[in-house]
């Protein structure tokens, strides 16, 4: 049965518009549970990141990426992935580069991310739906403003990009590297909390 059911099952027409809708809403509603019994739709959670005084948000981010990344790479060495069937964006490098700066700069001012926004106005939080009115608005300037700024918004396309393009070899490369950067990333934050804290005793 296996043989036949090759993930992403929707990509591979395995799973019908209907079905695929079912099961987003169903996953969509679980993550936002899990996200406000874990505490993460408190804005204080993510704005202490910022300062390295509670870095568990990086931590389970980062522990996400590896763990999902492992079970692609192991249902794709087993055959039931179809790693080039999964959506790859364009790397466009410099309007990567500002608009991680002002999303970074959004998180760290309010203490969301959409995510964490939309659970967090699931349960009554106003500073959310502040949030989710500004994100909004955001996006409405950019319409506005995209015939302007459309130049820039495509500036440094490097096409669809993997690590494993950049270094050599293949998807396996690119999870040796993911996983690796992703420990380093954790490990360096640890290290900084430390640093914060002890400084603040």
């Amino acid at each position: 049965m296996l043989d036949t059911l090759i993930l992403p099952l929707y990509k591979n027409g395995l799973l019908s518009p209907e079905a695929n809708f079912f099961f987003a809403v169903v996953l969509g509603f679980a993550f936002g549970f899990v996200l406000e019994r874990t505490g993460f739709t408190r804005s204080q959670y993510i704005a202490d990141t910022f300062y390295f005084k509670n870095i568990a948000v990086p931590k389970i981010m980062g522990v996400t990426i590896i763990t999902t990344t492992t079970w692609f790479i192991f249902f794709a060495w087993m055959g039931w992935l179809d790693l080039d069937a999964l959506f790859t964006p364009a790397t466009y490098v410099w309007p990567y580069l500002v608009g991680g700066l002002l999303f970074g700069l959004g998180m760290v001012m309010a203490g969301y991310c959409p995510g964490t926004a939309v659970a967090g106005l699931g349960t009554g939080k106003s500073d959310a739906l502040v949030f989710i009115l500004g994100l909004f608005g955001g996006m409405f300037l950019y319409f506005v403003l995209y015939d302007a700024i459309s130049g820039f918004a495509s500036l440094g396309n490097l096409g669809v990009l993997k690590l494993h393009d950049l270094f050599g070899g293949n998807a396996y490369t690119s999870y040796i590297l993911t996983v690796a950067l992703e420990a380093g990333i954790i490990g360096f934050l640890v290290l900084l909390q430390k640093l914060t804290n002890k400084g603040e005793k």
